[in-house]
């Protein structure tokens, strides 16, 4: 059972999400909260597995909100404001729901819940050798890939394509999976099918990233960020 938390301040909003919480067996609506510092507290009672959390909310609001709570649950926004979703993925959220939600666009967040929880990647730091590996299940084996030889990563809907230097391995995973683990090892989001390492970046453009045999595109949602991090 995933224990749930509602966190709005709109009595309307909670509403539409309970609602849809009862609709799967697998979700428990454990408490609703109208703003963070309820939330807050709630959480130092509770054991939570994922939270439904508003951005715009008084006093703090839902980012601000994320950054203070340690060993925190897996989190989705909900919110109405299309501005905030760069920095939401930048803190490691599940999805991003803009309202008003559809119970089928609900129910995709939910999979990336599963999806997440269930990944076919795991990190596996070698102290010794001062060197960081991946262990990817495919094929029925297990692929222990060491990050510095990953180019990049493409999403292919509910797979992903990790290409190295010698070899590409397919695997039922997600990108944005990928995304959390290797973003503090220098890989970045340029598009919503690509994750980059960046000390493979050869050169770029503003609508492109140019690696030794392979040029990748700049989506409109992530140049800003992309650019920003490149012209450092």
């Amino acid at each position: 059972m995933i224990r749930c938390l509602i966190v709005d301040d709109e009595h309307l909003a909670r509403e539409a999400i309970k609602a849809y919480i009862e609709k799967i067996p697998e979700l428990a609506l454990v408490g609703e909260c109208e703003n963070a510092l309820q939330a807050m507290a709630f959480l130092r009672k509770e054991n939570i597995d994922l939270i439904f959390l508003d951005i715009e909310m008084p006093e703090i609001d839902g980012i601000s909100f994320l950054k203070y709570v340690k060993n925190n649950p897996r989190v989705v926004f909900t919110t109405a404001y299309r501005n905030y979703a760069i920095e939401a993925f930048d803190l490691d959220v599940i999805d991003y729901l803009l309202k008003p939600i559809s119970f089928e666009r609900f129910v995709l967040a939910i999979n990336k819940f599963y999806e997440r929880k269930n990944s076919n990647v795991s990190h596996n730091e070698t102290n010794k050798t001062n060197r960081n590996f991946i262990n990817i299940k495919a094929n029925r084996k297990t692929y222990k890939i060491d990050i510095v030889n990953i180019d990049y990563i493409e999403s292919l809907k509910d797979y992903v394509k990790i290409i190295c230097a010698d070899e590409s391995i397919i695997t039922h995973d997600s990108l944005s999976n990928f995304e959390t683990i290797l973003k503090e090892y220098g890989f970045i989001r340029t598009h919503n099918s690509f994750l980059v390492a960046i000390d493979k970046i050869k050169s770029f453009n503003s609508e492109s990233v140019f690696l030794k045999n392979k040029e990748l595109p700049i989506s409109r949602t992530y140049k800003k960020f992309v650019l920003s991090h490149l012209e450092r």
